[in-house]
């Protein structure tokens, strides 16, 4: 969420024994993860270059720390800061930040909100961070102007940085999930100790893409081990072994997890799995779609959810 600190605001600790002399001051001034680059920088006495293998390279975002380092009182040098992802916004400047939570609130059913969500509409917060570290009281309501003119800098801070047009990230991701990358591939061969493919290249298994995948495996006797998996911590759907038995799961945001697994093991030898995701048809936008899962082996149902 770009529109408050929480889950972004987090320590810092730099350590350069032979030039900073440690003490027990914080440093309070304000700075973002592109400001560590321009630090090193600055510390090493590199001066970031124009032009990398004959191609020009934008200009390094950023503000050094360094005076920071044996100054805990410096004057912030870095006056503006914005944020964005995926609609959500927000923008610091000389110790003011005013942000909007766009067409995602946490934690709540938002596909409505994100069908009808228009960016001129969103409401915006204001805080003054140097009397109000924890965001707590906004105000807006009372300060229209200084809300007005830092909405005007994050603006202009977008415009710099390829960050318009607001929620396009959404595009694909909701709106969209037809036209994102996928292979035209039909076919893949993996082999043992194959780590990953980027999800671009590989079978398209994702929400509301029905899937028909037969696998050719040489099963030994009680097999165990993963066949292919997609996705990462926050969900995804994999087809394993274990113990000899056929599993399959599908995973939903940590959270909801469905699960189909063979009646009983499979026998040693050559087979043709067949894993099958079939979605109901599709609908627009906010419906969720239902989906069953087959799993077969050699022709013969052995497992659904």
């Amino acid at each position: 969420v770009a529109a408050h600190f929480g889950g972004s605001r987090t320590p810092l600790v730099i350590s350069w024994p032979k030039v900073i002399k440690p003490d027990k001051q914080p440093r309070s001034q304000f700075h973002h993860l592109c400001d560590i680059v321009p630090t090193i920088y600055e510390a090493v006495g590199i001066k970031a270059p124009s032009i990398v293998d004959g191609v020009a390279q934008d200009p390094v975002q950023g503000v050094s720390m360094v005076y920071t380092f044996a100054n805990a009182s410096a004057a912030e040098r870095k006056p503006v800061q914005y944020f964005e992802n995926m609609g959500s916004r927000g923008v610091y400047k000389d110790g003011w930040f005013a942000g909007t939570l766009g067409p995602r609130i946490p934690w709540a059913p938002n596909a409505t909100r994100i069908s009808t969500w228009d960016p001129d509409t969103d409401v915006w917060e204001l805080y003054n961070l140097t009397a109000d570290f924890s965001q707590a009281n906004d105000l807006a309501q009372q300060l229209p102007g200084k809300l007005e003119e830092m909405k005007a800098a994050f603006l202009v801070e977008a415009a710099q940085n390829q960050v318009l047009p607001v929620g396009a990230g959404l595009y694909t991701w909701y709106y969209h999930p037809e036209e994102a990358p996928r292979s035209p591939l039909t076919e893949w061969n993996l082999f043992e100790g194959q780590t990953r493919i980027a999800e671009s290249n590989a079978p398209l298994f994702r929400s509301g893409f029905s899937t028909h995948s037969a696998i050719q495996v040489d099963v030994p006797a009680n097999a165990s081990g993963v066949l292919y998996a997609m996705g990462g911590t926050g969900g995804g759907f994999t087809v394993f072994m274990d113990g000899g038995y056929l599993h399959a799961e599908y995973a939903a945001t940590g959270l909801y997890r469905y699960k189909a697994k063979s009646a009983s093991p499979l026998p040693a030898g050559a087979a043709k799995i067949g894993v099958a995701l079939i979605f109901e048809a599709p609908a627009p936008p906010p419906a969720v779609q239902a989906a069953t899962l087959t799993l077969s082996v050699d022709g013969k149902v052995v497992g659904t959810a």
